[in-house]
């Protein structure tokens, strides 16, 4: 009588390995395939929030030369471009060096209001994204009117800077920061750029710089 092959005995063991190890490679492939998802939509959302980003530049903008609409909560969008009188306390884009300094002393230590800065000094810390994810209660936050993502899902700030010489008058350069939240948690973007006008009163200008802060 012929006797069973030991060979016949090793096939049950190795088709069950090779199903082991043909299952753990399809949760891997499926593992890769869910972190590169996951990294893809990351990525998206990202990309999203620094176009949402730019797309608040040119709202700041039009804001600073006055061609815009009043914000939510604002009695007068003139008041923003308007000194008033030694009574008032709004802040408003000067036009002068004698507008700038009445600024700074309304503003005082805070050196910002309703999204108008007049920093005293270089302050490091204006360069870095999370000294802005801080400040969004002193800055412009949009409203529907102004991006269709919803309100306060991007802010943005204006820091006025004078600029003298010997042979011109007082001119200012506006350093722009806007900061723009993405749909996933812990998604924003800080953009920062300076634009600075053509002459003291012109309506254009040109766009000097433009970078994504980080920390």
């Amino acid at each position: 009588m012929r006797r069973p092959s030991h060979r016949n005995g090793f096939a049950l063991p190795t088709l069950m390995v090779l199903l082991a190890l043909t299952s753990i490679a399809t949760l891997l492939a499926m593992r890769n395939l869910w972190v590169n998802d996951q990294l893809l939509n990351a990525e998206a959302d990202q990309r999203r929030t620094q176009l949402k980003a730019e797309a608040v530049l040119p709202v700041a903008l039009a804001d600073l030369l006055g061609t815009t609409t009043s914000h939510a909560g604002e009695t007068s969008p003139d008041l923003r471009h308007t000194a008033g009188n030694a009574t008032q306390t709004h802040a408003f884009f000067p036009s002068s060096m004698a507008e700038y300094d009445a600024l700074r002393q309304r503003l005082g230590a805070n050196t910002c209001s309703a999204g108008i800065c007049t920093p005293h000094a270089l302050n490091a810390n204006a360069t870095q994204a999370s000294h802005w994810k801080t400040q969004t209660a002193i800055a412009v936050a949009l409203s529907v009117a102004d991006t269709p993502y919803g309100d306060n899902t991007a802010w943005y700030w204006v820091e006025v800077f004078p600029q003298t010489s010997a042979t011109t008058n007082t001119t200012f350069v506006y350093r722009i920061t806007t900061l723009a939240n993405g749909v996933m948690p812990g998604s924003t973007t800080v953009l920062q750029a300076l634009w600075q006008r053509h002459t003291d009163t012109s309506l254009t200008g040109q766009w000097h710089s433009w970078h994504v802060l980080h920390d």
